[in-house]
């Protein structure tokens, strides 16, 4: 079962960040249907940026006094500075006693929902990608001109690097993995994956790209094929991915991967972006 909730930007973002294990609410009837393997997507109140978790613990208490001697404060929310002049009274500006009284309070451990990567290690060694990996990157960057051509701009370990941390709108970096194959210390692909996005049962592949001297063997269908597998796994519903239109090269490659188009483009000052989906 998905639950939804509303979170404050400063909880929010601890959260998100995976510094918050658990959310404390009343125990009250909505609360009551949440189980352990179940999932929330919580929406910051500022933005509206949301992130998803999975629910891996629930420990009901009288109150909020009983939950605060028993759990570790810092995985509630505060820090070690601010954790030794916690007091649970004031949690009733937000529940108020006598709601407390009457149904008791609820910790929720929870955690970010994040893609099983390392499953796909089998020929290669598969990692997360970083700005130590900059110069990788530019290389195999580098072995693919055709894509830059569309894109009308150069690689450089600065647009590079930038892309490690680029967002969609609404995402948090909790949902982004940004990952490589590696053939030794050799970068033969990466993939920017977002989770949970436009949707929280689907996914959306920002960029892949193979290396320039392994192209047109099969590889490239062959990783693609075993992310969409992993993705099947995670329970994603649908797959979705945006091609600078007119690339033969990237339209071709797509396809043969099972996306079509959806009818979902649009432009940017420099070219037009087709949407493509795949369901799985």
């Amino acid at each position: 079962m998905h639950h939804e909730m509303s979170l404050r930007p400063g909880p929010f973002g601890k959260i998100a960040d995976g510094s918050k294990r658990y959310e404390l609410r009343l125990y009250d009837e909505k609360r009551q249907l949440i189980q352990v393997g179940d999932t929330i997507t919580f929406t910051c109140t500022s933005d509206e940026r949301s992130v998803m978790v999975r629910v891996v613990s629930l420990q009901r208490f009288d109150n909020f006094a009983a939950l605060y001697a028993a759990l570790p404060l810092t995985a509630c929310g505060y820090t070690e500075e601010t954790a030794k002049n916690a007091d649970p009274r004031d949690m009733a500006q937000y529940y108020p006693l006598e709601k407390q009284a009457r149904y008791g309070v609820l910790a929720i451990g929870v955690a970010r929902v994040r893609y099983a990567i390392d499953t796909l290690a089998g020929a290669f060694a598969v990692r997360a990608l970083t700005s130590a990996d900059a110069p990788e990157m530019l290389r195999l960057a580098g072995s693919n001109p055709l894509y830059y051509r569309y894109m009308k701009i150069t690689p450089t370990e600065e647009n590079l690097t930038a892309d490690l941390i680029a967002l969609p709108p609404k995402r948090t970096m909790a949902d982004k993995h940004f990952f490589g194959w590696f053939e030794g210390d050799r970068l033969v692909a990466m993939m920017d994956l977002i989770a949970h996005h436009p949707q929280p049962d689907m996914a959306f592949i920002g960029w892949f790209m193979v290396d320039g001297e392994r192209q047109h063997q099969g590889l490239g269908r062959r990783l693609v094929h075993e992310v969409l597998s992993m993705l099947k796994q995670e329970g994603v519903r649908e797959v979705r991915l945006g091609r600078i239109a007119g690339n033969p090269q990237s339209e071709h490659f797509w396809q043969l991967c099972g996306f079509a188009d959806n009818g979902l483009g649009y432009d940017t000052p420099e070219y037009h972006v087709a949407v493509m989906a795949k369901v799985l």
